[in-house]
């Protein structure tokens, strides 16, 4: 059986996962140099999977017109949390099994998180940049404990999250579709409606799936609605976001400042946000640790061998 990988950087690091597949009979055709992701369109995946009896990819997209050019496809082992660019409703009619990793990249996401608050509260890349051209001013920076801390979404990121920032003296409100009582305790966090995290949160997370639900849950009315210094955080999907209005909130001083990781389209290199000195933006490298990559790699491949042989996990959540 053929094993087509897509996936970004699937053997950037190490050829371990490569070498998994390999042993166990499989023939693996390496397209992770070539950089498909969410800019890839349906006909690129067409043709590059057209041979293909099980695909490896990441945030590229899967749907109907894939489908149809590529009969002999029977699973797409997604190296990724999620299913946004997967149309599963096209899986299902034609029996094609998906399946994601979880429990691998939570805890280089919140990190990242972690880092985007400990950047704004702190000012060190200001202060560093004066300091290396002679200047000593020493500027009283916001800090984050005791700052509140609004997670948006509640899954597995959000949770690895608050576990970081409670211990940095912050207050943790969260909001999802269903609330559990026990997480109050057990994470140290508070439910509270959405509206009202918006208007108490000094650092505003999103960390919600691209759903029909989500698509465009903050615009311009949820940024009037935050604190004027208030920062927000999106490493979920770009599309979870309205651009344009964020832009205008952050040249308006609606709020203070932002930080995003995901794009429209990526690579991306004219986000209309490149010209808001208070946006700091990354490449979607939230996940991006050589550790990660390693285990989300070998995460993907081991569930093309527990498919093929037969053995289901429940966290494969397959489809």
């Amino acid at each position: 059986m053929k094993v087509v990988v897509t996936a970004r950087n699937f053997t950037a690091l190490d050829t371990s996962a490569v070498e998994m597949l390999e042993k166990a009979g499989f023939t693996v055709e390496d397209h992770s140099a070539a950089g498909y992701g969410t800019g890839t369109t349906q006909a690129q995946m067409a043709e590059v999977l057209k041979d293909a009896d099980i695909a490896i990819t990441g945030l590229e997209p899967v749907g109907r017109e894939v489908l149809a050019a590529c009969p002999k496809l029977k699973m797409v082992s997604r190296r990724s949390v999620g299913y946004d660019s997967i149309d599963l409703e096209a899986c299902r009619e034609v029996g094609v099994a998906v399946t994601r990793i979880t429990g691998t990249v939570e805890a280089a996401v919140a990190e990242h998180v972690l880092a985007y608050m400990l950047y704004m509260g702190r000012n060190i890349e200001e202060e560093n940049a004066m300091l290396h051209a002679g200047v000593w001013q020493r500027r009283m920076s916001q800090g984050i404990k005791n700052r509140v801390l609004g997670l948006v979404g509640f899954g597995s990121i959000g949770k690895e999250i608050a576990k970081r920032a409670v211990p940095f003296g912050m207050e943790v409100l969260y909001y999802c579709r269903h609330p559990k009582p026990e997480w109050e305790e057990q994470y140290h966090v508070k439910y509270c409606a959405f509206d009202e995290l918006l208007s108490r949160s000094d650092f505003v997370s999103a960390n919600i799936s691209l759903s029909d639900s989500t698509r465009g849950m903050f615009g311009a009315a949820e940024f009037e609605k935050m604190k004027s210094d208030a920062v927000f955080i999106n490493i979920a999907r770009s599309g979870v976001m309205d651009v344009n209005a964020l832009k205008d909130a952050l040249d308006n001083g609606t709020i203070r400042a932002a930080c995003v990781d995901v794009f429209d389209t990526e690579p991306c290199t004219d986000s209309p946000l490149m010209s808001c000195p208070n946006a700091i933006l990354t490449p979607h490298t939230a996940s991006f640790t050589r550790e990660n990559f390693t285990v989300m790699n070998r995460c993907a491949a081991q569930n093309v061998l527990d498919y093929v042989n037969g053995c289901v996990r429940p966290e494969m959540r397959l489809v």
